[in-house]
């Protein structure tokens, strides 16, 4: 079965219009790049405004419209399964990818719902940036024609860098595309859609915190007597065979707090750990 996978979005927002251009990372589940070997690599994706279906050849569009047409598609599937007998509106709402062979994320079709999908635009209104702020980021907006088209007087294809360049483009796209009668889609540039990905998420990043050294005395660990924690794995847990060693915690609390989370989990033998003071010099890197 094919279906579309929609990775991420970021919506373009136009001042003059109060449009926004709906972008969204999406790809077949069926298409790979090449990988190592000439092997499959990961699926092929790409940014594009062409995964609104119900614009009618519209490129931007009102916000609020493009939410109502988005219910719109909504309501006309639950109608084409009224007929059934077994379709509910609820199942359609609750696993909407599987009517729409479509996923966001990852997953299963039907493991998308309705309010994920919509999400996906309700959320990319509330985050769009201007093309000017997203060439502060280092991504630009560029027009191209499809490759699988030949060549036929298109416009150069250029990153678009202002809202005015931005109509000015468009204007001669839309005249070469009423002349010859081909097609033209947005994308974002860098061509590495990681790379993009990567600049737009850059600023809602959290700096790291700083932290100071601090020297202590002693320190706190799990040992059952003769061995220390080290940590859980998959397959049972790790340990030290000296009693001073194993992980380290710079509070008693802190430890206990551990041990505690341990045991709710039923973590294998979690109960023989026993929380022990070590006088020894050691350091902690602490959150200032």
């Amino acid at each position: 079965m094919s279906y579309d996978i929609i990775y991420g979005k970021q919506f373009v927002r136009l001042r003059r219009t109060s449009e926004v251009i709906p972008m969204l990372l999406a790809g077949s589940n069926n298409c790979y790049e090449i990988g190592l070997g000439g092997r499959n690599g990961r699926r092929v994706r790409s940014w594009d405004n062409l995964r609104y279906y119900n614009r009618k050849g519209k490129i931007s569009e009102r916000p609020e419209i493009i939410l109502k047409n988005l219910d719109a598609e909504l309501n006309r599937i639950i109608r084409r399964h009224r007929g059934d007998g077994e379709t509910k509106p609820a199942d359609i709402r609750n696993h909407f990818g599987y009517y729409a062979s479509m996923v966001v994320g990852s997953g299963h079709c039907a493991g998308t719902s309705w309010n994920q999908y919509r999400g996906q635009f309700a959320n990319g209104i509330r985050g769009a940036l201007t093309i000017e702020e997203l060439d502060t980021l280092g991504v630009n907006l560029y027009i191209q024609a499809f490759s699988g088209d030949s060549p036929n007087g298109e416009p150069r294809t250029t990153c678009l860098k202002t809202e005015q360049e931005y109509f000015i483009e468009m204007k001669k796209w839309r005249e070469w595309h009423a002349s010859s009668n081909k097609m033209f889609y947005l994308s974002f540039s860098p061509s590495s859609t990681d790379r993009v990905l990567e600049r737009l998420r850059a600023p809602k990043r959290k700096a790291p915190k700083e932290k100071t050294q601090v020297e202590q005395d002693h320190y706190f660990n799990l040992n059952d007597g003769c061995s220390a924690l080290i940590k859980y794995t998959s397959r049972g847990y790790r340990y030290s065979y000296s009693k001073t060693g194993g992980k380290r915690f710079r509070t008693k609390d802190d430890a206990e707090k551990y041990r505690k989370q341990l045991v709710d989990k039923r973590r294998h033998k979690a109960d023989i750990w026993r929380v022990e003071r070590i006088d020894s010099p050691c350091s902690f890197l602490v959150c200032a």
